[in-house]
C-alpha cells in the first residue's frame, strides 16, 4: 500500500466516523418511539419500527405508520377506513413531557407520553 493510498483510506475512515457521530435522532422521535401516547380516551402506540396502533376515544381501532419529518408528525393511516389515505404531516412540538400535535382544523391535541 502506498503512502497516498494509506492517507486516502485513513481520511475516508475518519470522515465516515465523523458523519456517524453527527447524525442525531429528532427529539420528538426520541421522545415517542416505542411509547404510548394518551389524550383522554385515545391511546396510541408509536412503535420504534414506525408502526402506529391504538384505540380512539370513539372505540375505533387505529393502525398505520408514523414518522417525524422536519419537526412535523407524519402519519399514514390504514384504519379506521374513514381516516385511511395518503400521508398527512402536522405541526408537532414537545412541551413538558407531552406531545402537542396541531390538527388540520388548527386545534392542538396534547398527548401524554407514557
Amino acid at each position: 500500500m502506498t503512502n497516498r493510498t494509506l492517507v486516502t483510506a485513513t481520511t475516508l475512515i475518519v470522515s465516515l466516523a465523523a458523519c456517524a457521530e453527527t447524525q442525531t435522532v429528532d427529539p420528538i422521535s426520541q421522545a415517542v418511539s416505542g411509547r404510548t401516547l394518551v389524550a383522554g380516551d385515545t391511546r396510541l402506540t408509536a412503535g420504534a419500527n414506525g408502526a402506529l396502533v391504538g384505540t380512539l376515544a370513539s372505540g375505533d381501532t387505529l393502525s398505520g405508520t408514523w414518522r417525524i419529518s422536519n419537526g412535523k408528525w407524519c402519519r399514514t393511516l390504514t384504519q379506521p377506513a374513514r381516516f385511511a389515505g395518503p400521508e398527512v404531516c402536522q405541526d408537532a412540538a414537545l412541551a413538558d413531557g407531552q406531545l402537542v400535535i396541531v390538527g388540520s382544523s388548527g386545534a392542538p391535541t396534547t398527548y401524554t407520553i407514557e
